[in-house]
């Protein structure tokens, strides 16, 4: 039986949380190794850098994501 479009925006929008559910873990887990960078000789590095960098990155894009899929949520069939 086909889905109807009510059924394939839950749908879409669950895979939505999903993949936000990964995004926000690997921020968290970058976060957590700039932050065990922080205060120590490792924290003027390039890699430090690159994981501020990232973890900013990644935050936008998930509050973004988070922003489209509250407003996808709200379309009524």
């Amino acid at each position: 039986m086909k889905k109807t479009k009510t059924e394939r925006l839950s749908d879409a929008l669950e895979k939505i949380d999903d993949g936000l559910s990964s995004l926000k873990e690997i921020a968290d887990e970058i976060e957590e190794a700039r932050d065990s960078m922080s205060g120590t000789n490792l924290e003027n590095t390039e890699r430090y850098q690159r994981y501020d960098e990232a973890a900013d990155t990644l935050q936008q894009a998930c509050d973004e994501i988070e922003s489209a899929k509250d407003e996808a949520g709200n379309v009524e069939l």
